[in-house]
């Protein structure tokens, strides 16, 4: 049985292993937003539509006609809502990857916060031990500053 010692983790591989375990991770609640979002685009379009042909009850007189649109100053969110929802694949994809690169990039900074934590603490405590030991029996054959594992039998 061999011990090892991890006495440092590299910031760009934890970056990129947080980067990926987060994006992943965020991909299903990602279509479930985006999808929801859409719904909520398309009831707002027909909501503010709505108010255009709004009505006042104004007892004796009658009713009157009142556009709630133009008299809150809504006309420019009304055009733009009607913009994105007469394009729902590119809104629920764009919503999709943004929750996903969002998602990748904040889990990419906690990893590497964390992997600077473990290289403080490893310079301090000498890391940790990880012994290894070959299935068949044979001898693991390690180069420094390689990647390369070879395995004598």
């Amino acid at each position: 049985m061999t011990t090892f010692r991890v006495r440092r983790i590299g910031l760009g591989s934890a970056a990129k292993f947080g980067f990926v375990t987060g994006a992943v991770t965020a991909a299903p609640v990602g279509i479930i937003i985006a999808f929801l979002i859409r719904v909520i685009i398309s009831w707002l379009r027909h909501t503010l539509e709505g108010w255009q042909h709004s009505t006042i009850d104004a007892g004796l007189l009658g009713k009157i006609p009142v556009d709630m649109v133009h008299l809150l100053n809504l006309g420019n969110t009304l055009t733009t809502v009607q913009k994105l929802d007469r394009l729902p694949v590119i809104v629920v994809a764009l919503v999709f990857i943004a929750i996903v690169l969002i998602a990748g990039l904040i889990s990419a900074v906690g990893t590497s916060w964390q992997a600077m934590s473990y290289n403080s603490m490893a310079a301090i405590s000498g890391g940790l031990e990880v012994e290894l030991e070959s299935e068949d029996g044979g001898v693991l054959v390690l180069r420094r500053k390689s990647r390369d594992i070879q395995r004598r039998t």
